[in-house]
């Protein structure tokens, strides 16, 4: 999941186990039959594969750029690509699972990220596996909410938690072998292995999905999808993008000021017409929630903050360290450490504390470490800077969980999908505008950018720290 979708999924992981434990404390949680755990082996199976692709592919971002000879700030669209595609996804899913069932969903979800890879394996340039991963994106988006969904529903209601759990521990393994996969693929000879690897694991999935997954029953919803919506908020986020992007190639004043009022507009266009429709894609009156609304806020620095360092974290080591094969994904693994142990304790911790002061410790404690790297970037050793993005995860997993699975006591229960997906839409939102600050900071391989860049991710840590004040405090005690 590149949250996708890859912070998404893992957080949307936990946030299930956090929001069901209450449940749980209730009666006696029963134990998983066989059946189940096939399910649930195979529903995890596909969420670690996507993760794990997002990760390999943000290590390889050097070597993509020399195998077709494109600029960083051209190579990060490929990641781009893919987080628009997978976000843009997520309504349709959910429409599409009410309307004909979560096991045609997820199989055409399989279906697309594996036609996605085979395509990406074959790209012949920059532009070509750019548009072959927006395909990529959008079933990797339709298959990963759809895996949590069947997961719960196989789980049963006394069981979720424990299901939860086991997903969760599955996916959050990916985010530390991916960077060192990718390392390992990260070379002009081996880049096709980047996609060819999701071949043999899709293939599994698929073939297990298609026979152990019950069948769907008569087609149960009516409802439409925000087809208008997808339309003003989509097209305005990548002119937005776009002009960005042509800031860092130097355009004419005009390829940057149109796409931009193009972008503004059609972001004001969206607003109105959600004001208005019963069931917009982004339902904008949430926002009028002050908790909600600081939600959405800090897990918006959550998606800058995190895509920004799995994107130069690598480019980071080769530029100034001369790492090459695995040595490029040191430093993410050890990001990707932090947050296997601080995610899953937090979401759990949060029933106690409430989101509050864990999102607000997490947010600091991760703006200090970003802090401290940039500061000492020009000579710190990597041993040091390990262990410093280790104690780093530690922190930004305290405040990702607890913030996300917030909007289950922000909302009434009624509200709770379309907040869901709100937030997984802004997280993709603002991972992909951090990539695309990312290449246009980085395109011309200078070795001076890291230090300002990581002050910037720092103050947003900080500034994401600062709005958790606004998040629920410790539940009333019943």
């Amino acid at each position: 999941m590149e949250i996708s979708v890859e912070l998404a999924a893992t957080t949307a992981a936990t946030t299930t186990t956090a929001t069901t434990s209450d449940d749980e404390a209730g009666g006696s949680e029963a134990a998983l039959d066989r059946a189940t755990v096939v399910v649930v082996a195979i529903l995890a199976l596909a969420a670690f594969m996507s993760v794990l692709d997002g990760t390999i592919v943000t290590v390889a971002v050097s070597s993509l750029g020399d195998v077709f000879d494109s600029p960083i700030s051209t190579i990060v669209w490929v990641s781009v690509g893919y987080l628009l595609a997978a976000g843009l996804a997520l309504p349709v899913a959910g429409w599409a699972t009410e309307r004909f069932g979560g096991r045609r969903v997820f199989l055409l979800g399989v279906g697309l990220f594996l036609l996605g890879s085979l395509l990406a394996s074959v790209a012949w340039s920059a532009s070509s596996l750019i548009a072959v991963r927006i395909v990529q994106g959008f079933g990797g988006g339709m298959m990963e909410p759809t895996a949590l969904t069947l997961a719960a529903g196989a789980a049963g209601p006394k069981r979720v938690g424990k299901v939860m759990g086991i997903l969760s521990l599955i996916i959050n393994v990916a985010p530390v072998l991916g960077p060192l996969t990718g390392g390992l693929f990260a070379t002009e000879a081996h880049w096709r292995w980047i996609f060819l690897i999701n071949l043999p694991i899709g293939a599994v999935v698929a073939v297990s999905a298609w026979i152990v997954l019950p069948r769907d029953t008569s087609p149960r919803g009516s409802g439409g999808v925000d087809v208008s919506g997808l339309l003003m908020l989509s097209p305005g986020f990548v002119a937005v993008l776009f002009a960005i992007d042509r800031i860092g190639a130097h355009g004419a004043w005009w390829s940057v000021v149109l796409p931009a009022a193009a972008g503004a507009g059609l972001f004001v266009a969206y607003v109105r017409h959600a004001l208005g429709a019963d069931a917009p894609l982004i339902d904008v009156r949430l926002l009028a929630r002050p908790q909600f609304a600081a939600s959405v806020m800090v897990m918006s620095f959550v998606g800058f903050v995190m895509y920004s360092q799995l994107v130069s974290l690598p480019l980071f080591l080769e530029r100034v360290h001369g790492a090459t094969g695995i040595e490029q994904g040191v430093l993410t693994t050890a990001l990707g450490a932090g947050l296997l142990v601080s995610m899953t304790w937090s979401s759990r911790r949060s029933d106690v504390t409430g989101p509050r002061p864990l999102a607000r410790v997490g947010g600091a404690v991760t703006a200090i470490g970003l802090a401290v790297f940039a500061l000492t970037s020009d000579h710190i050793g990597v041993p040091a800077a390990t262990v410093l993005f280790v104690a780093t995860g530690l922190g930004f997993g305290s405040m990702a969980a607890p913030t996300f699975a917030s909007v289950y006591r922000t909302v009434p229960a009624t509200y709770t999908a379309q907040a869901t997906t709100t937030m997984f839409i802004v997280v993709q939102a603002s991972a992909s505008l951090g990539v695309t600050i990312i290449g246009l900071v980085l395109s011309d391989g200078s070795t001076t950018a890291f230090r300002p860049l990581f002050l910037v991710l720092s103050a947003a840590a900080l500034l994401g720290s600062l709005i958790a004040r606004r998040l629920p405090g410790a539940p009333a005690a019943s």
